[in-house]
């Protein structure tokens, strides 16, 4: 049974559903979003409840989904997987690290100042363990204010907060797109590190095992044969 705050942010989204699927372009459901997403965050009453909550260790968000990151929580999927609403809460000073994206997103601020720093790489990406990143830019989102991420190269940056009190960042990502992983840059060493799902992860390290257990079963005589 759904809680009345999931219920309501349910509703809103068959709403965006039905808009999105009339879109077929990527700058359109950018566009969408950007002008969707303000109204979403002024719904202080909504937050409080689904913040109420996970203190309470209710079903909605379900905390115990694994997620990338241990401040994100899944909102809300759209069953199209045209887009999907992702909360996430910074402590004061926290930061994400320098990552990109799989797919388009519109993100903002719901409680506190969102910091948003850009970068853009300076070399060709011919080395996938490596990076050269420059500073693009960054700002400072007020409540209600959004900001648009592209996937891949296009969409480099870290978010976080840069104050003493709580930050509560709401976005809408696309489609996943092509690649199933994110990758995570060190802009100081020029380390890039990917960074899998946790179902992908696990599907890779039994392929791995599964891969090994029966190459060690070709080599290994057959215990019951008779010399």
């Amino acid at each position: 049974m759904q809680s009345l705050f999931e219920e309501k942010l349910s509703g809103l989204c068959r709403y965006w559903s039905e808009a999105v699927a009339l879109k077929n372009d990527t700058e359109d459901r950018l566009a969408f979003f950007g002008a969707q997403l303000p109204g979403l965050l002024a719904q202080r009453e909504l937050f409080c409840g689904i913040l109420e909550g996970i203190v309470r260790g209710g079903s909605y968000p379900d905390t115990r989904q694994a997620t990338l990151f241990d401040n994100e929580f899944i909102l809300y999927r759209d069953r199209g997987q045209r887009f999907s609403v992702w909360m996430y809460l910074y402590g004061p000073g926290d930061y994400t690290p320098v990552h990109d994206h799989t797919s388009w997103g519109v993100s903002g601020s719901a409680l506190g100042e969102l910091a948003v720093v850009r970068y853009r790489r300076a070399d060709d990406g011919s080395d996938p363990g490596s990076a050269r990143l420059a500073l693009a830019g960054s700002e400072l989102l007020k409540p209600g204010q959004t900001e648009v991420t592209r996937a891949f190269d296009e969409g480099i940056h870290k978010t976080g907060n840069p104050s003493a009190a709580s930050l509560i960042m709401i976005s809408v990502y696309g489609r996943t797109l092509r690649r199933r992983f994110l990758q995570l840059f060190d802009p100081d060493t020029g380390r890039v590190q990917a960074i899998y799902p946790p179902r992908v992860r696990k599907q890779m390290l039994a392929e791995q095992a599964l891969k090994a257990i029966q190459g060690d079963t070709r080599q290994r005589p057959n215990a019951t044969a008779r010399t």
